[in-house]
């Protein structure tokens, strides 16, 4: 195909140039030539563009810009409204959640995913979630090879294993797991010394990765779960701290008066489990609980109360309770991060 060879810096300018004058051919990519650009030309083009050469290149084919165009035209249209445009990245999979009205084209819908994500080995469809250990129920509708669930994930300059289908993780709480980070350099600086963490309800360990990174501020790290299947896998991801099976309020009784920074990922129960969870921190000097709960969009100043009455004699320096995203129609999810003395 013949490419119009013109400079980098002017390639914007002769694109658009050529689209004005219907010379430029539509659908093909641009060649980088080092100082010059290789702008595709169709066959209504002249052999003479200015002082300009033209060059015979091979064509650079430009794929579809989402999943749906790969869909047959007149399925898509049909359903125009119902195909899931939003989906969960994790590692090598990729889960969505697909409607009943278009369930019996999840074989296309797999296929079509595959083709537009090469890196990705399987597309599952979520089915919910359930369970004693609230995970995903996944169906598998597409893979290349043989299809696992268990996939590594980066995150932030992180690699561990993760499994939807045995503990929850989100790919969209990857921000909220560096905040815990920024917190645990605060308590550090604040207390002049690296600290002990402690995650009773860790699952695979996503929280506490990142900190395992951080030598010059976290000294110990304490992790746990009641899920057996998670903790096989926290084991992998955290080989250099201890790592339980148990359950979160026996803890203060196994290692008691621990750590400085709690982590309390139990959103459901946050505040009703809090009594158990304070034996777990040092006690004369600034402590942090940072968790997440899920709350009534209308109740922060009533969760605030249910919270602070848990906490029982402690002096709380500072407590922040922010709304991360929506829950439910009338649920939210939001942090709590809280500052405090145990005397």
């Amino acid at each position: 195909m013949r490419h119009l060879s013109v400079p980098s810096k002017e390639t914007a300018y002769w694109r658009a140039e050529l689209e004005n004058s219907n010379w430029l051919s539509i659908g093909y990519g641009i060649h980088n030539l080092g100082e010059f650009r290789g702008i595709p030309l169709n066959d209504s083009a002249p052999g003479k563009i200015e002082s300009f050469a033209i060059v015979e290149l091979p064509p650079i084919t430009t794929g579809p810009s989402q999943w749906t165009d790969r869909l047959e035209h007149g399925l898509f249209e049909k359903f125009r409204d119902l195909w899931p445009m939003s989906y969960d990245q994790i590692g090598e999979i990729i889960i969505l959640k697909i409607p009943n009205e278009i369930k019996k084209y999840s074989d296309q819908i797999g296929e079509a995913i595959l083709g537009q994500h090469p890196k990705i080995n399987s597309v599952y469809a979520d089915n919910g979630i359930s369970g004693d250990f609230r995970v995903r129920q996944l169906e598998l509708i597409s893979s290349v090879g043989k299809p696992s669930t268990l996939t590594k994930v980066k995150e932030h300059g992180s690699e561990f294993f993760v499994d939807p289908t045995v503990a929850y993780y989100s790919p969209r709480l990857a921000n909220e797991r560096l905040k815990t980070v920024e917190t645990a350099k605060r308590l550090a600086g604040k207390l002049g010394r690296k600290i002990a963490v402690c995650d009773p309800y860790a699952g695979v360990g996503p929280s506490v990765i990142h900190l395992a990174k951080l030598s010059e501020v976290v000294e110990n790290i304490y992790a746990s779960d009641l899920n057996p299947a998670a903790v096989e896998i926290l084991k992998m991801n955290l080989p250099n701290y201890p790592v339980m099976c148990e359950d979160a309020r026996n803890l203060s009784k196994i290692f008691p008066k621990r750590c400085d920074l709690l982590l309390v990922n139990l959103p459901h129960d946050f505040s009703n489990h809090l009594p158990d969870l304070l034996g777990l921190l040092e006690k004369g000097h600034s402590v942090v609980i940072k968790g997440w709960t899920i709350l009534l969009a209308d109740a922060f100043e009533s969760t605030k109360q249910e919270i602070l009455k848990n906490l029982g004699d402690c002096l709380v320096e500072d407590f922040s309770l922010e709304l991360i995203k929506s829950y439910s129609v009338s649920e939210v999810l939001a942090s709590v991060e809280l500052h405090l003395i145990l005397s």
